[in-house]
């Protein structure tokens, strides 16, 4: 608990460190290198990270989705000619391994070093489409939906939990502890939003958050974070795997730490495209 406690303020320093370079390029970089950590243990767990031309080939992907996300994504014409551009970089990549290299090997890589990124990428999108007060507090949002959901479990599991929500997966998980984290998320959410309109006051670029919209909504995103932990825990669960990495002590890899933020950042981002939480009043 020691060590899961020190990494964790580790953590939230970093955050903080993010959190101000959040309107510029390196916010791109930060989420292009966890994509490529993130890429490399899940590779490294399902066995997928030989031969070196695929290993080489799916972290390039993972690194430069961050930086060409925004811009492919928005026509469909150049994300099809890029999703087509990377799918025949794999072909090439499994018949010069031919013999060797599996099909569903690459297929596995592709998956993993594609889906990663741009599910990560939603964080570079909250930027761009909202701004660095609106969309700062959206970050924060997919961010707490996932850990603050994961702390209130963990407690709410230990001193409550008796039914086993998947056992086989994992079976610490309880549906007590899940409910219990659940309600850690929404209320502590709720403050936290409190405490960053406030900041952002201070700051000159005051906001209104609606409320209401964030309570109902953040049991959903919290519930999808759990849905991927579940998944992270299932993927470990079929490869042998404990944790994907040992980069943060107390917690795992980055993948052990993020798992649930893969799902919680793009599901904030389709969710405020279309229902507006957070407003500049400036």
């Amino acid at each position: 608990m020691r060590q899961r406690v020190l990494t964790a303020v580790v953590g939230l320093g970093i955050l903080a460190v993010v959190m101000l370079i959040f309107n510029t390029p390196g916010f791109n970089a930060v989420i292009s290198a966890l994509c490529i950590l993130a890429v490399y243990e899940l590779l490294s767990a399902v066995k997928c990270n030989k031969p070196r031309g695929l290993l080489v080939l799916s972290l390039t992907v993972a690194a430069a989705v961050p930086f060409t996300g925004a811009y492919i994504f928005a026509s469909v014409p150049r994300f099809l000619s890029a999703l087509f551009a990377v799918v025949l970089l794999y072909f090439i990549v499994l018949l010069k391994g031919f013999g060797t290299l599996r099909a569903e090997k690459a297929a596995l890589a592709f998956f993993f070093a594609l889906i990663v990124p741009v599910f990560f990428c939603a964080a570079v999108m909250l930027r761009d489409s909202f701004g660095m007060a609106v969309g700062g507090l959206y970050l924060l949002w997919a961010l707490g939906a996932a850990w603050l959901t994961d702390t209130g479990a963990y407690f709410a599991g230990i001193y409550l939990g008796k039914h086993k929500l998947a056992p086989v997966i994992s079976p610490k998980k309880t549906w007590e502890g899940a409910a219990g984290g659940i309600l850690a998320a929404t209320f502590c959410m709720a403050l936290v939003a409190f405490l960053y309109s406030l900041l952002m006051y201070r700051l000159g670029m005051p906001i209104r958050v609606d409320y209401l919209r964030l309570l109902l909504l953040t049991p959903v995103f919290s519930v999808i974070g759990m849905f991927g932990d579940l998944a992270a825990s299932a993927v470990k669960r079929q490869y042998g795997v404990k944790d994907f990495g040992t980069m943060m002590p107390g917690h795992g890899g980055v993948m052990d730490r993020f798992d649930s933020v893969l799902f919680t950042m793009p599901s904030v981002y389709i969710a405020v495209c279309n229902i507006s939480v957070v407003t500049l009043l400036v």
